[in-house]
């Protein structure tokens, strides 16, 4: 159980150092896959993107993407973290030690793999070699939204 517990983290930690060996090859910026009207419409009010200091250089990958706002009177936010792998298989296998590892619920998502974590109060969805990790809504992931995290992974889904 120990061993399978370190694979997984050991597996999740290479999907997060694959964007570093995207930036060799290849630019990415997250922003331009998930944009504010995404946010949005997820959201169901107006989406402010991060502040970008114009004396600071953009990395050449920029793997997430928060835009933020007010439902309620109440700050939410709506996040977008893209991994990448080298192959399918590694993706695949990934994922589901990430699965395994919390308390999920599968979902459907038509062309993707994807499950909800309420734990975490996020949704993870996979296709091809990208995984996706989002949230909705407020600060603590009990006050994250899975059908707004639902109806993002539709609109991103499309754009993969």
């Amino acid at each position: 159980m120990f061993r399978m517990k370190v694979l997984g983290i050991l597996a999740v930690a290479a999907m997060a150092a694959g964007p570093a060996g995207v930036a060799a090859q290849e630019a990415f910026d997250a922003c331009t896959v998930f944009t504010a009207a995404d946010a949005e419409a997820a959201m169901g009010t107006a989406a402010a993107a991060e502040p970008i200091n114009p004396k600071v250089k953009r990395p050449k990958v920029v793997p997430a993407c928060t835009y933020t706002g007010f439902k309620e009177n109440k700050p939410v936010a709506a996040t977008a973290q893209y991994k990448f792998a080298r192959t399918d298989a590694e993706a695949q296998k990934a994922f589901d030690d990430a699965r395994l590892q919390f308390q999920t619920k599968p979902m459907y998502i038509s062309g993707a793999e994807a499950f909800w974590s309420a734990k975490t109060g996020q949704l993870n969805l996979r296709k091809g070699r990208t995984w996706v990790t989002i949230s909705v809504g407020g600060a603590k992931p009990a006050e994250r939204d899975i059908d707004s995290a639902k109806k993002l992974a539709e609109i991103l889904v499309k754009k993969l």
